[in-house]
């Protein structure tokens, strides 16, 4: 089991559609059906019902769903927790700002975008007290 073929069965479950799917995980439809149809072959169950409209979880695709979303979930914190023992700073941090930085605040955000390359900023333009609040 690969961590590629649960999310390609999460998005196939979520999209409804095995095209779909591959566009949402911008690669191709056979190689999406390949790897779901490997995994339900290494499981020794159907996960979907495919139909010439799309395709509906199978009951045990149903239960397996949650599972292989929990995996990918751990995944996720994983890499977080890695990210943040090398000294990186993941998440978003969202920056209320004021008029007359200009030249600063680039240069500012610059510098932060080099040391913390999976930051996301979210600059914030409004009133002082809006901001405060």
């Amino acid at each position: 089991m690969e961590l590629r073929q649960l999310r390609y069965v999460v998005a196939v479950a979520e999209e409804g559609h095995f095209g779909r799917a591959a566009e949402r995980l911008c690669t191709g439809q056979p190689a999406v059906s390949q790897q779901v149809r490997r995994l339900e072959r290494e499981l020794g169950i159907d996960l979907f019902d495919r139909t010439p409209r799309g395709v509906r979880l199978t009951a045990a695709g149903e239960l397996f769903l949650p599972e292989a979303r929990a995996v990918l979930a751990a995944q996720d914190r994983a890499r977080a927790v890695a990210a943040r023992l090398a000294g990186e700073y993941t998440g978003t941090l969202r920056l209320g700002t004021s008029r007359g930085l200009g030249e600063r605040l680039a240069a500012v955000l610059e510098r932060l975008r080099w040391r913390a390359p999976h930051l996301e900023v979210d600059l914030v333009a409004a009133p002082t007290r809006v901001r405060l609040d």
